[in-house]
């Protein structure tokens, strides 16, 4: 499998890569996303990959979300995984067409299944830009090599203009919850790890601690 992998991506960058543009095939936000996901980019052009999604993203689709349900939970593992909270987050401040906050203004409860509201207005499958939320902004990701929640790694991406988030998350082991706000030039994180967890949490300034169940409160000095 790793010998079909290798194959497989080295082929996808050979056939869809434009080393004059930087860009994937026809330089939508998931022909960008989807090679650097999986690793077709090499490592020398995944920054140039970078840079024309964010360009594309800004003038082709003028700062919005540009892919269907079934892309979604593409371009938010990617940017949850490579830290691009910015990223995402300024695509959904976007309220207008197209957007979760255009879905919320036209009075939608529910996911809809085109942006503009046709068919389905319960199309809740897909929905990675849920995710996004908790695994991203507040930080909770599994640990593969624990899994189940065994182990839980907690790594909040923080945001300038984002000044708390709540979010928790069940579990095999009981309820997960994290809590962060930026308060009196303080980061002040507030962590439940459920009974039987294990957590380690990455620190904005880069301290790496390891918490056992239970309560916990962790206050660090926030940037002026």
């Amino acid at each position: 499998y790793t010998e079909k992998y290798n194959k497989q991506n080295a082929l996808v960058h050979e056939t869809f890569f434009d080393v004059s543009k930087n860009s994937y095939s026809t330089g939508t936000q998931i022909d960008l996303v989807y090679p650097m996901f999986v690793g077709a980019t090499p490592e020398s052009a995944i920054e140039a990959v970078k840079e024309t999604l964010k360009k594309e993203t800004e003038e082709r689709f003028k700062g919005h979300l540009s892919t269907g349900l079934v892309g979604v939970p593409i371009l938010t593992q990617w940017a949850t995984r490579e830290g691009e909270a910015e990223f995402m987050y300024q695509m959904l401040k976007k309220r207008e067409y197209p957007g979760y906050l255009y879905m919320l203004d036209k009075g939608a409860d529910l996911t809809w299944e085109h942006w503009n509201g046709r068919r389905s207005h319960i199309h809740n499958c897909y929905n990675g830009i849920g995710s996004w939320f908790y695994q991203a902004l507040a930080g909770i990701n599994p640990d593969e090599a624990q899994p189940g929640y065994k182990h839980i790694v907690i790594r909040p991406q923080v945001i300038d203009s984002i000044t708390w988030v709540k979010a928790s998350k069940d579990t095999p082991y009981g309820k997960l919850q994290v809590d962060w706000k930026k308060e009196n030039n303080k980061f002040i994180l507030n962590v439940t790890i459920p009974a039987g967890s294990t957590a380690t949490v990455y620190l904005p300034d880069g301290e790496v601690v390891d918490l056992c169940s239970g309560a916990h409160e962790l206050k660090r000095k926030w940037k002026e």
